[in-house]
């Protein structure tokens, strides 16, 4: 009766978590690799920029 109720291919709440989480990991990924891009070009367009003038998240966030 759940498989009427869910569908076929339901996935329990934990594995759909786990996606959703490992979803979001790859995309902060992406977008701390788009910052550092970014952050890179601002750099090359001012040459007395250093990287002390840039704002870092503390390790691990």
């Amino acid at each position: 009766m759940s498989k009427a109720l869910f569908g076929t291919h339901a996935l329990p709440p934990a594995v759909q978590l786990l996606d959703e989480v490992q979803r979001l990991r790859a995309r902060v990924a992406e977008l701390e690799e788009a910052l550092a891009a970014a952050e890179a070009a601002a750099a090359a367009a001012e040459p007395g920029r250093t990287d002390a003038d840039s704002v870092h998240a503390p390790a691990g966030h």
